[in-house]
């Protein structure tokens, strides 16, 4: 009888496992005579069912309850297999401690041959990656490793060659005031700033709900060839709706796929270290910023507008082809879902959320005014113009340093905290510093200064985002809230150029320079609120 009860054992073993594995930790339990469940802290409850075993157990004999503990490792094997086709990684179930408990009381409690299923829980190790522990399967996210690490670096040139490229706007709003289209006004010619950026933060309501269903690959695919696509067409235009169409809309619609796709896949890689990462990414959006004005200035005395198109057409080319190689998501796509405003009113379910959305649209009202307008006011108080060209450069360039430094500092000190301080000091340097600044050491010192917070302000606000949302919504909400203020990107610029009108007087420059540091500090103000309430009115505490 114990030599029958070890085979009977041995086959209902093998047979629970192979069908764990088979079912994919997906089947829905069915209640028949015996059933074997296994389950853990990351995956579904799976339940098996077998017909035609005996009826009762084999009472008096725990040989099938022993070889439990021998099988051990090949559950936890069949389990590692699952999990490698579920995307999850199966090094980190290294960092649980096993711990396997079955009962064989329950199945001596009654005769009737029903035995309760036998569990295989995990009690997580301190240190161990984080999980999100509200999502149907809870995500580990391993904060490092060799696809996060590739994955950021994908990112970075993603953003080099998709933001980086609108970050120079300021150089093109002084070109075509003196070439294409100097019969235009400035407050006409600065829509073309306006609708880039509006166009590459509004799609991410569209995009980050494709995130979610399908994942960066097809869609960081579609951005490089729209984006490369827009700047060629650019290199042949010569209207004034010509180049509104190709390089206003077109073009940052590519790079809108390849923005939010590097920046939502990079979050789901890290927890701890989220906001030093994305600092680092979006770092690259400011690097581009630094090369892209002097490769254009350099061509341009060499060489026709066309082809310097087109020259930077092919280096964004080959920087997006990186990232298509590289960046991969750490969260597995759901499938496509239609998106319907329910499902984006569930985005606003949050109080902290709505506050942070408006509070970020008055800073977003004018924190890219001084990218778009710096060359302009440095012409008008006498600066040489090669020299003001310059001052676009040292924007991005302390841009990268304010991406960088500020997202080690934020997840030490508290993301919040650290976007407050740069939107007030990008508030008080716009109203104490530019405001009276008439030379170029004085507007030098503004850019380097300004480009650093405002590097700070526009890396942090998805990592605060990110922070008050649930991991399977990082890509719905982050792109909401990059549509909204694409709105007041697409009006902030325009109202700048409204106030300066054509340019001539000192009292419209400063108007404008009111205007964007008043809207700032106001928006700094409303999130101020946020985070008080976020830290039940605490005010020195990490958050």
């Amino acid at each position: 009888m114990q030599i029958a009860g070890f085979f009977i054992a041995v086959h209902w073993l093998s047979a629970v496992v192979a069908a764990t594995v088979i079912s994919g930790n997906r089947r829905e339990p069915r209640q028949l005579e015996y059933q074997y469940g296994f389950t853990n802290s990351r995956l579904p409850i799976t339940t098996t069912t077998y017909i035609g075993l005996p009826v009762k157990p084999i009472r008096g004999h725990h040989s099938a309850y022993c070889l439990l503990f021998y099988f051990e490792n090949t559950i936890m094997d069949s389990l590692r297999r699952t999990e490698s086709r579920q995307g999850s990684k199966s090094e980190s179930l290294s960092s649980y401690e096993k711990s396997i408990r079955y009962s064989s009381e329950d199945c001596e409690k009654k005769e009737n041959g029903s035995y309760d299923s036998s569990v295989v829980t995990f009690t997580q190790e301190e240190g161990t990656p984080a999980t999100d522990e509200s999502s149907p399967e809870a995500l580990i996210i391993p904060d490092g490793g060799l696809e996060a690490w590739t994955t950021v670096m994908g990112a970075f040139f993603g953003l080099f060659g998709a933001f980086g490229w609108i970050n120079a706007m300021g150089i093109f709003q002084k070109y075509y005031e003196t070439h294409q289209l100097s019969t235009l006004s400035e407050s006409t010619i600065s829509w073309i700033s306006s609708l880039q950026i509006f166009f590459l933060l509004f799609s991410g309501l569209f995009i980050g709900h494709l995130f979610d269903c399908f994942g960066p690959r097809y869609l960081i695919l579609f951005g490089t060839f729209l984006q490369v696509f827009g700047i060629m067409m650019t290199s042949i235009s010569h209207t004034y709706f010509q180049i509104l169409i190709c390089q206003a809309i077109v073009a940052p619609i590519g790079s809108a796929f390849t923005f939010h796709a590097c920046l939502a896949s990079t979050s789901t890689w890290f927890h701890r270290k989220r906001a030093m990462v994305l600092g680092i990414v979006i770092s690259g959006s400011s690097v581009g910023g630094l090369v892209f004005p002097i490769v254009i200035r350099h061509f341009s005395n060499h060489t026709s507008y066309g082809w310097t198109m087109r020259f930077c057409g092919f280096i964004i080319l080959s920087l997006l082809l990186i990232a298509n190689v590289a960046v991969k998501s750490n969260n597995m796509p759901r499938g496509w879902t239609p998106l319907n405003w329910s499902t984006i009113c569930k985005t606003f379910n949050n109080f902290n959320f709505i506050i942070l959305i408006i509070g970020s649209f008055f800073i977003f009202l004018a924190i890219f005014s001084p990218f778009a307008f710096v060359v302009s006011d440095a012409t008008f108080h006498g600066v040489d113009s090669t020299m003001a060209n310059y001052l676009v450069s040292i924007l991005n360039g302390s841009s990268i340093f304010g991406r960088i430094i500020p997202g080690l500092l934020a997840d030490k000190f508290g993301r919040y905290n650290m976007y407050l301080v740069g939107i007030f000091f990008s508030g008080i340097l716009t109203l104490a510093l530019w405001i009276p600044a008439q030379s170029l050491v004085a507007i030098a010192a503004y850019a380097a200064l300004y480009g650093f917070f405002a590097g700070t302000v526009v890396t942090l606000m998805p990592s605060c985002c990110s922070q008050i949302s649930d991991i399977n919504q990082i890509g719905t909400r982050v792109g909401t809230i990059f549509a909204v203020i694409g709105f007041a990107c697409l009006s902030g610029i325009p109202i700048c150029g409204v106030i300066i009108q054509d340019g001539s007087r000192q009292l419209q420059w400063t108007g404008m320079k009111l205007f964007c540091g008043i809207m700032i500090l106001c928006g700094g103000l409303i999130l101020v609120f946020a985070r008080l309430k976020l830290a039940q009115m605490k005010v020195f505490v990490k958050l």
